[in-house]
């Protein structure tokens, strides 16, 4: 079964640049519990730092690594090029709420109320 995790990503911006990629960028000292317990399957909710949980984003967690920049090339895009850094996390199927005002306490009760008509 998957488990569901909180990520807070800024102002968005980033998010929103870089999800095209399906891929954002994390401190790693920040999200160590994020880092030692998801597993590929698991949901990643996206949302903006300050916004009173307004989510932006739910997609399914598939990897992360540590952002490989070296000091003759890159072999990942760069941190100015994404705006952010040290580690890249990768997922797909994104369902994006940008456009939406959606609020995460709405949606995680809609989830609730999805998982008990499917039982």
């Amino acid at each position: 079964m998957a488990t569901d995790y909180y990520v807070k990503v800024g102002d968005g911006e980033n998010f929103k640049n870089s999800s095209k990629l399906n891929i954002f960028g994390l401190h790693s000292k920040s999200n160590l519990k994020l880092f030692n317990n998801v597993k590929p399957g698991d949901r990643l909710w996206f949302t903006q730092g300050e916004s009173k949980g307004k989510l932006i984003g739910i997609a399914i967690y598939r990897s992360h690594n540590i952002r490989e920049i070296g000091p003759l090339m890159n072999i990942t895009m760069s941190n100015e090029e994404l705006g952010w850094n040290d580690i890249e996390i990768h997922y797909s199927d994104l369902n994006d709420f940008h456009q939406n005002n959606c609020n995460l306490l709405i949606s995680i009760v809609i989830i609730i109320i999805i998982k008990i008509i499917i039982k």
